[in-house]
């Protein structure tokens, strides 16, 4: 067991010291381009003005931000298309705009310099930006057990708004009533530049809950929940987070965040599980400190099929507490190839760790959003260490085509993209228990878990996948289950 974690520990440390050297030796890959062109004697274009259109909300800054060129710059003939290509994909990526159209027009070199003035000329058509946050999903997000063990008493109702863009400079400011299951408020705003190239912007999120039912403790590798009555809640907290980005290129940032976290249970709850917050304690509060690094070269960030992904974070827990001191480490590393004609391949590595002393109620597990492994829907697997490894084969039934409503006056949701897509994959994980008694209770911490299946990916509007598949893991379960987005 010692060593699963030395092994994690060490890839995450590993991770980390190659995310510091990526960003110590970033270089422009614009000006690169550039002086091996010129010892080619390869055509060079001169960037000479970059024509924006279609942007009736967005500020033009925060679509230069996105390009990986600027007026003035020196680019080969042979490479533009390329440069192009990815500033297209970085403006997609945003979420901020349905298409992007990017081309460009050259002209003779008038003045025998031995350059081509050429202009860019961008289109985007914009999403909509305000929506209702209305929503109806299991509180652990995971649709597939609720629908093999229906119970509303676990259900969550989201009522909000949420305006994206805010401003027309990427901003986001929402907040969002959450009732059901989880009683939580809270307010965000996201995205607030504090320079003029974006490459600095903070965030702040508050969050008010409160609760009566309480997912107590795990038996038999199942959530067990608990509905404590009276007026006192038996789970009441609060939060308070304020992040900075610094974003040094446009596939890359680094993130700092502080916060305050603070949470009181019923006498009760300690009594049932002690390691709710660990060692019987009925409060827990303290200051919460996070870096986070990223590195997301991927072609998509809803259904990528080109491309890498790297994040890792590093989370203590309890700075100047007498209540709680414990950490957690993440890594969480994807790449994506395109094997030939239609066909893809995508491979998804994640690992885990955290301290001994971390509570029941701050671990992590399979079965639980963000970590919902197909085979595993039905369970619910903590541990103070876990990881899995995701793969997936993906061919393309039918190709991103759009359709034109024609008949729908609205002109941002008149022309409506599609794409098919076959998905077979293999999953296999691993957990270690907190404890011999959360061993003795559960099953499938510390045992290989490994799972296959097959389904189908229907890829559309307003970054939407919605997914069927059939799953069979090494325990034996064979299961249907249906999804909102990709796997990975």
């Amino acid at each position: 067991m010692a060593n699963l974690v030395k092994t994690y520990t060490t890839a995450i440390v590993a991770a980390i010291v190659i995310a510091i050297t990526l960003a110590m030796t970033k270089t422009s890959f614009a000006q690169t381009d550039t002086a091996q062109t010129f010892a080619n004697n390869d055509t060079i274009c001169l960037i000479r003005n970059i024509n924006i259109s279609g942007n009736k909300k967005t500020k033009p800054k925060i679509i230069l931000c996105e390009l990986e060129f600027e007026p003035g710059d020196t680019v080969s003939k042979s490479r533009l298309p390329q440069l192009l290509d990815k500033s297209t994909t970085n403006l997609k990526k945003t979420s901020i705009f349905n298409y992007v159209t990017i081309t460009y027009e050259s002209e003779n070199d008038s003045l025998c310099t031995g350059l081509i003035d050429t202009d860019i000329n961008i289109n985007v058509e914009e999403c909509w930006y305000t929506w209702p946050m209305f929503d109806i999903s299991p509180h652990n997000g995971n649709l597939n057990d609720w629908f093999a063990h229906p119970d509303f008493d676990l259900i969550d109702y989201h009522v909000g708004i949420k305006r994206y863009n805010f401003r027309g400079r990427r901003e986001s400011i929402s907040i969002l009533f959450k009732r059901g299951f989880n009683n939580i408020t809270q307010i965000g705003y996201e995205n607030i530049a504090i320079d003029r190239r974006r490459k600095h912007l903070l965030s702040f999120f508050a969050s008010v809950q409160k609760q009566n039912n309480v997912m107590i403790n795990t038996q038999d590798d199942k959530a067990l929940y608990h509905d404590f009555e009276g007026k006192k809640k038996a789970f009441d907290g609060y939060e308070y987070h304020l992040y900075y980005k610094y974003r040094p290129s446009i596939d890359m940032s680094n993130t700092l965040s502080i916060g305050y976290m603070s949470a009181h249970i019923r006498d009760s709850v300690a009594i049932i599980n002690p390691y709710f917050f660990g060692n019987g304690r009925t409060k827990l509060s303290g200051l919460v400190l996070q870096y986070t690094f990223r590195l997301d070269k991927r072609n998509s960030s809803y259904y990528p099929l080109k491309g890498s992904y790297l994040t890792t974070a590093i989370k203590k827990y309890g700075i100047f507490s007498n209540t709680i001191d414990t950490y957690n480490i993440t890594i969480d590393t994807r790449k994506y190839w395109q094997l030939a004609s239609r066909q893809y391949f995508a491979a998804q590595l994640y690992g885990s760790t955290s301290s001994k002393s971390t509570p029941f109620h701050l671990m992590e597990a399979i079965g639980f959003k963000p970590n919902i492994v197909p085979g595993y829907e039905h369970n619910m697997i903590k541990g103070t260490s876990l990881g899995y490894i995701k793969t997936s084969y993906k061919f393309e039934i039918i190709r991103p085509r759009i359709v034109h409503l024609k008949w729908l006056p609205l002109k941002k949701f008149n022309k409506i993209h599609y794409a098919v897509y076959i998905n077979a994959f293999a999953n296999a994980g691993y957990t270690t228990p907190k404890s011999d008694d959360y061993l003795y209770n559960n099953t499938m911490s510390d045992t290989f878990l490994g799972a296959a299946g097959i389904g189908i990916d229907f890829v559309t509007y307003y970054d939407r996948v919605l997914s069927a598949f059939v799953t069979r893991n090494v325990q034996g379960g064979t299961y249907f289950g249906v999804g909102f987005k990709s796997s990975f």
